[in-house]
Formats: C-alpha cells, structure tokens, sequence
C-alpha cells in the first residue's frame, strides 16, 4: 500500500490575463515562465490563479501530451516547479473543456535519508509477527496431530520462524514492488513501514510517497506493482505451506475433533478463495477422497497474503486497485468506481474494511501530475485483466481448510 499527497488543480477563475499577443507583461519571471511552457505547447493565453496567484497557462491539446509534458517537467525542475495538467471548464455552465497548464511550487527534496523509524517498526513486526506464529505453532491441534496422530517429532520454534519468514516476505516484497515502481519513474518515496499488529502479527506495511507520479502510465505502475509481487510470493508461499500441511484420514480428523472436544476446543474452519482450492487440488492428486488438511501456519501466511492482496487491490479511493482504476478512468469516474467497490465489499461480507474504505479512501484522487496524457494501451489491457486477482484471491465468508488452531 502506499500513502501520498499530490497537488491538485481547483477549476480556474481567470483574473488578470495575459495573452500571449501581449508585449507588457509586468513579471518578468512570469514571462520567462510563459516562454518555457512555449517550448512544448501551443499557448493560447494565460492568467494568474485569484486564489493562489500561481500562473495557468491554456494550451491546445494533442496526441503527444506525455512527451510534451515529460520534457516541460525537466526544463521546469531547475525552477522547482511541477507543471499540473488537467482538463477543466474555464467558464462554469459552457460545459466546454479547456486543456490548462498550473505551474506549482515542487515538494521539497529530502536532505537527509534516515531509516531509524524504518528499522524500530521493522523490529517491533517482527516481535510481533513471532509471536502470532508462535500461537498459531502451539496449538492443541496442531502439536497433537505431530505427537499423537503421526508420532513425529515437532518442533514449534522452527514452524514459528517459518510463518514469520513467509508472511514478513509477502508483505515487504510487496511494498518493494512499489518502491521499484518509485524508482523506475523518479517518484520519491520512503522505504517501508512496517506495521505491528495482532493476531496475524502485523496490519500490512506502507511506503509514503513525497512527489506525484508524472502521469497516468506512472500512477498505474505505482499501483500495480506492489499486488503483483506480492500475489506471486504469495502462491510460492501457499504452494510450500499446503505441501508441509497434515493430511487427515476420517478416522484421524474424528481423533482430533476427540481429542479437543475434551478442552471444549472446536474444530475451526478457513474460508478459501478460489486460486487456494484449484492449489489444493492439483497439490493432492492421488489422495483418498475424504481426506482433510490441517492447514499448515506456511500456508496460513500464503492465505493471509491473498486476503491483503485481493482487499487492497479493490478500486477504492487511493488504495493500489485505486490508483490502477484512477489511471485506467480517470477523474471523472473514479469516484464513482471508489464507492462502487466499498458496496461490493459490504456484499461480500467485508463490512468493517468497507467502513474503513468509505471514511479513508472514498475521496477525491489527487491524481497525477499529468492527469491529461491517457494510460497506455496495453496497461489498459492489463489493468482490466488484473482485477482477476481479487476473483480468485478473496476469502469467501464460508467454511474451508482446517484452521492452525485452536
């Protein structure tokens, strides 16, 4: 997941214009900003903003905005100045939109990089995310099916750093993926924070982003890029969990329900999404019908890291689905799309993080900084096919696997 703060551009009133015709501009750097935005775009006139006194620039649109615009941020850089592009209706009520150019003041750069709240929060998962394994590893359950049912040895420290391996990989390769996505288009943003949470052992982890992404193209890789990695760590962790979870004959499961009723323990049930069963499936070929894995706590972090991935890959507000269904519709839809998604996540049952969504993540996108330029079309292609991942990662609200505990 990652967290940003992108300037936006407000609808323009224009004040005291300045044609391009002109030959008396009274600033001179306004002038000297005027003729960089020439260099790159046809400017039919511009104006200074009533509410902010920031220069806007109305230019003609055409089919090389990306370049145009990517080129005006590097001739704009040495200024400290991002060149906002949007389209808006300059006059309220024509319904006609203008393509303008807001040449606003640039984030800060960091002078210093200091990674000491990185490492205590990382630190403090860890802790944390031991301990939720180290639970999930001494469960009744579980170290009587090893000692009692399969007469093997067990031992609880070794699954306990397995799951805190397994489930601290999925969520910081994640939120890698998007700081290589950062990287790729200069994007600043911080390494990851991680999150210490109950019992999964943490609340996920984010990066904060201190500069917009350029456009549309870097928007969508910004919010792609963490769900992919982490949906392809998550298979390899589900695929070796199911491998080392327990097999269960009818008459052993009837063993262990025994066995637990004796401590008013009942038998616990996992929802699985779809891609979890057909793993299991082809994971099992040749095994008995009737027999039941007792899911292994591996797997239990496979499983908690499809249920991050497909959540957070909703296209809502600004979560990573967000940012990729921002990029692929625009500002237009966008919100529409936000609260379209928190009502399918009431449907499916996930009322609390749909609560979550609608107070946090339901608002305006502040979007790129050229919200012009369209995405790409294969990213489109791909974007509409990704919304796949939360089909076949998402939890129903059903039974399934057995849990690792009680």
């Amino acid at each position: 997941m990652s967290d940003e703060e992108t300037p936006t551009i407000d609808e323009p009133v224009p004040s005291s214009s300045l044609s391009g015709e002109e030959t008396f501009i009274p600033d001179t750097f306004l002038l000297k900003l005027r003729d960089i935005v020439k260099e790159e775009f046809v400017v039919n006139y511009a104006y200074i903003d009533a509410h902010d006194n920031l220069p806007i620039f109305v230019v003609d649109l055409d089919t090389k905005m990306k370049e145009r615009s990517n080129r005006l941020s590097k001739r704009l850089q040495p200024h400290n100045l991002l060149a906002v592009i949007r389209q808006v209706e300059l006059f309220e009520g024509t319904g006609e939109k203008s393509t303008v150019i807001k040449l606003i003041p640039a984030p800060p750069p960091r002078r210093t990089s200091s990674y000491t709240m990185n490492i205590i929060l990382f630190v403090a998962t860890i802790f944390t995310v031991l301990f939720a394994g180290w639970f999930f590893a001494t469960s009744p359950a579980f170290v009587y099916i090893y000692n009692e049912i399969f007469h093997v040895p067990y031992n609880p420290y070794l699954v306990m750093v397995a799951y805190t391996i397994a489930l601290l990989a999925i969520i910081g390769l994640h939120e890698f993926g998007h700081v290589g996505a950062s990287r790729l288009h200069h994007i600043e943003a911080s390494m990851p924070y991680f999150i210490p949470g109950f019992y999964y052992g943490t609340f996920g982890a984010l990066i904060v982003q201190r500069s917009p992404p350029p456009n549309r193209d870097s928007l969508f890789d910004l919010g792609i890029s963490g769900p992919v990695v982490g949906f392809a760590v998550s298979i390899i962790v589900v695929a070796i969990g199911l491998l080392m979870s327990p097999i269960l004959s009818p008459t052993e499961l009837a063993q262990l329900s025994v066995f637990l009723q004796q401590y008013g323990l009942p038998l616990s049930s996992l929802p699985t999404p779809i891609l979890f069963d057909l793993m299991w499936q082809l994971i099992t070929i040749g095994i008995p019908p009737g027999y039941t894995a007792y899911i292994h706590p591996v797997a239990f972090a496979g499983w908690v890291g499809f249920l991050i991935t497909a959540l957070n890959y909703f296209p809502i507000g600004q979560l990573d689905g967000g940012h990729v269904s921002r990029a692929l519709v625009g500002p237009r839809y966008h919100r529409a799309v936000s609260f379209a998604g928190i009502f399918l996540l009431f449907i499916f049952g996930y009322w609390f993080m749909a609560m979550i969504a609608f107070f946090l993540f339901a608002g305006r996108h502040p979007g790129p900084v050229d919200d012009v330029s369209p995405v790409s079309g294969w990213r489109r292609i791909i974007g509409l096919l990704s919304y796949a991942m939360v089909i076949l990662l998402l939890p129903p609200l059903t039974t399934g696997f057995l849990l690792p505990f009680p």
